[in-house]
């Protein structure tokens, strides 16, 4: 089975679903049965070990715990983490993707969107990671971090991706969770960091190494160490790149914001307004711009930056 990104083509704008692909209907069959589509469904929702699900579903424990053996054995759900509960270790499982499917054979006869040239600014920006791969890190759907939050950035990092795929990146870069990345103790690989200390928990890790940094008082704030300026604005965001501070070998490049918005923002930056927003950028030294979204067509949706700094 593989896992492949499936968006909306009537949505330009959407969110994109993970989803599993097999190219037999039998590797689904534990789906098959309705209490085990109803145990995936409510661990969609929501994440947990087995007792707690039976509970919720007023199911028999051992039901639960038979058919949650029979997803995990097909790879359809997988343990995220580990919690001591009563003096015994219980295991949080969630589904391995955000949808299923079956692939028919055959090349297929959709076509894959126009690639769009990528300017030579971008390219000189991203080109470590084009030369030497890396990871593009998002913070993880399910409650996770200090602040148990649910990351909302998927969209912008699928974005980006595509944006990436013009590059001709291919297989040296992959997508990982930030829990995935901390599990794994893979923060010293180049890094594109998406979304803020707040959703994505290897940017709050790096947060103390930044010149420009998000700091929580009464209310979560960019504050800058360069100009000495605060930013509290939801559509504020960060762009930079500087050396990986758990090894020196490697690079992160960072989009992050307050909130959501500002990640769009610092995306759109590279994305769209690279002109500007990578005008003084120079290999090997630190760069950081802030910026900020604007709605210039009226539609809800940030489409244009302006650089604050």
């Amino acid at each position: 089975m593989r896992t492949k990104l499936i968006v909306d083509a009537g949505d330009a704008g959407g969110a994109a679903r993970t989803v599993l692909v097999a190219d037999r209907p039998e590797r689904f069959g534990p789906l098959s049965h309705p209490q085990a589509w109803r145990i995936l469904c409510e661990l969609a929702r929501r994440p947990d070990y087995p007792g707690a699900i039976a509970k919720r579903l007023r199911m028999h424990e051992q039901t639960v715990y038979y058919h949650v053996h029979r997803l995990a054995k097909a790879g359809l759900v997988r343990v995220v983490r580990e919690e001591r509960r009563q003096g015994a270790v219980s295991r949080i499982f969630a589904p391995t993707a955000e949808a299923f499917g079956i692939e028919l054979p055959g090349p297929g006869h959709a076509t894959a969107p126009a690639r769009t040239a990528v300017p030579e600014r971008v390219r000189t920006f991203l080109e470590t990671f084009t030369r030497e791969g890396g990871l593009i890190v998002i913070g993880s759907p399910y409650q996770h971090g200090p602040f148990l939050t649910v990351a909302r950035d998927s969209p912008y990092a699928v974005g980006l991706g595509l944006f990436l795929g013009g590059l001709a990146v291919g297989s040296r870069v992959s997508v990982r969770l930030d829990t995935e990345v901390k599990a794994a103790g893979l923060e010293g690989k180049n890094l594109i960091l998406v979304g803020g200390p707040v959703a994505n928990i290897v940017a709050l890790d790096l947060n103390p190494h930044l010149k420009v940094s998000f700091d929580w008082q009464q209310a979560w704030r960019m504050r800058s160490s360069l100009t000495g300026r605060e930013y509290a604005e939801e559509d504020v965001g960060l762009l930079a790149k500087i050396p990986n501070p758990w090894n020196p070998g490697a690079e992160i490049a960072m989009f992050s914001g307050l909130h959501y918005g500002g990640t769009a923002a610092s995306v759109l930056a590279l994305t769209v307004s690279s002109d500007r927003v990578l005008r003084d950028y120079a290999p090997g030294r630190e760069f950081y711009r802030v910026v900020q979204g604007l709605d210039r067509d009226g539609d809800g949706r940030v489409d244009s930056v302006e650089v604050l700094e």
